[in-house]
């Protein structure tokens, strides 16, 4: 049951799961028109007449710059507001230029797939200029370039919003800037799950899955959401309702995780959100890697999201970063609670790694567990080993009781709040009246154990 998860812990930004942040305007838009040139070099001329027609000098960018950002931030926001209410005249109006026609049809599919998903609370948060329109006199359309942040939240399931960029084009006459039109959007470095066509949404109470694909497909992503759910809650005492990718090629899941098609090698799916220091994540998705996760057994599969479950649960109700040993074997031991093999089987990199470079003197650092080592497969049975020494010895919950100590408050001193390891060992001696030493001591006889 081969796959990839890294971190996804106590990390501020996205991470892969070895296996907690998000385009339009709101979302997907097509480029139907050429992109701006490197000089930005764009002037075509309007029904009054050609470049110059009744003026005698150009109006130079900086003379209308302010009228001209004004007018793009009110459009921008109301069709934010369009979004929100499902106003579809509303958000297809301001569409405009030679390709009008396609552009609308698409941005129609785009907000019919967000309002299934029951996006809602948009707002644009900053608008930045990136190519000035060229001096141009009155009379004369031009074209400049825009890169705006907009937040969202999923209805029932996000408790904080996700930021997503976009890059958008507009056109308008200097002398009349308030009756601009968007020529061509673009997503700036990812797109959202609406932007993807043939998209399915399912809805419960404890899942939203977001899925492209056959009926059985969907039908399989649904009910093995389902089967994590009860398998996270049975150990943690809860589970976070989840959102749920599940895109049709592993390009796409590259796209929506901002990653290249070289970080995914290999990787079955990947939990992705926000996280700020010291607050509990609110905007988790998990990315199902289509070529990967297919080719797992069932119960690999469900292997695969219980941990990103588990990852996302944890990251929903702790506000500290823990190591990432502790978060990756604490989501290894739940999702492989219930399947029934032998435990030299599931660490078997571990136990390679061990034989031909003895036995560890630690637990895994952190540089263990990166995509693309040699380390990393035998990183997670590592961790799974140290996480099932303690679950042995304690108890599962007493391993509950220990990640949420670790991973809440530190009774250290303040130079030491950012010390995770330091509050493992606070931990250790709080919930368990153990030690670092005796963990690895412990973990050390079940690797020889193992070696035979």
């Amino acid at each position: 049951m081969s796959r990839r998860s890294r971190r996804t812990s106590g990390r501020p930004t996205a991470s892969l799961a070895l296996v907690t942040s998000v385009a339009v305007v709101l979302g997907a838009c097509t480029a139907p028109e050429a992109p701006a040139s490197s000089t930005g070099a764009r002037a075509t001329a309007t029904a009054e007449g050609g470049p110059g027609a009744g003026v005698t000098s150009d109006l130079p960018p900086q003379a209308w710059a302010a009228a001209r950002t004004d007018a793009v931030t009110r459009l921008l926001r109301a069709r934010a507001a369009a979004a929100d209410a499902g106003d579809e005249p509303g958000w297809l109006t301001p569409l405009g230029g030679t390709s009008a026609a396609s552009l609308r049809a698409e941005q129609a599919a785009v907000l019919a797939r967000m309002r299934a998903m029951q996006a809602s609370d948009m707002e644009l948060t900053r608008v930045r200029e990136v190519t000035a329109p060229v001096p141009a006199p009155r009379g004369t359309e031009v074209e400049w370039d825009v890169r705006a942040s907009f937040t969202y939240r999923l209805r029932d399931f996000d408790t904080a919003p996700r930021t997503f960029d976009l890059d958008l084009t507009f056109k308008a006459d200097p002398a009349r800037p308030a009756a601009l039109v968007i020529t061509s959007c673009a997503p700036s470095d990812r797109p959202q799950p609406w932007d993807l066509a043939g998209l399915v949404v399912r809805r419960s109470p404890t899942a939203l899955v977001l899925a492209v694909g056959s009926p059985a497909r969907v039908d399989e992503v649904v009910a093995r959401a389902r089967t994590a759910a009860s398998r996270v809650a049975a150990v943690w005492g809860e589970v976070r309702p989840s959102v749920w990718v599940s895109p049709a090629t592993d390009a796409d899941a590259a796209r929506l995780l901002g990653r290249s098609a070289g970080d995914l090698v290999g990787v079955a799916a990947a939990t992705d959100g926000p996280l700020t220091p010291g607050e509990r994540a609110g905007a988790d998705r998990i990315v199902l890697v289509p070529g990967a996760w297919t080719s797992l057994r069932p119960d690999g599969r469900d292997v695969v999201m219980t941990h990103e479950l588990t990852h996302v649960t944890v990251r929903a109700s702790t506000t500290r970063a823990v190591p990432v040993w502790l978060s990756e074997g604490f989501a290894e031991l739940v999702a492989y609670e219930p399947i029934n093999l032998p435990e030299a089987t599931v660490v078997a990199p571990a136990l390679a790694r061990a034989r031909t470079s003895g036995l560890p003197g630690a637990l895994p650092a952190d540089a263990d567990f990166e995509p693309g080592t040699q380390t990393l497969a035998s990183a997670y049975g590592l961790a799974l080993l140290a996480l099932r020494t303690l679950a042995d010895r304690y108890g599962t919950q007493a391993v509950v009781r220990l990640y949420r100590a670790a991973a809440g408050g530190l009774a250290s001193p303040t130079d030491r709040l950012d010390d995770r390891e330091a509050a493992v060992d606070d931990a250790l001696r709080s919930v368990m009246g153990s030690s670092r030493t005796a963990l690895v001591q412990q973990w050390q006889a079940r690797l020889r154990h193992l070696l035979g």
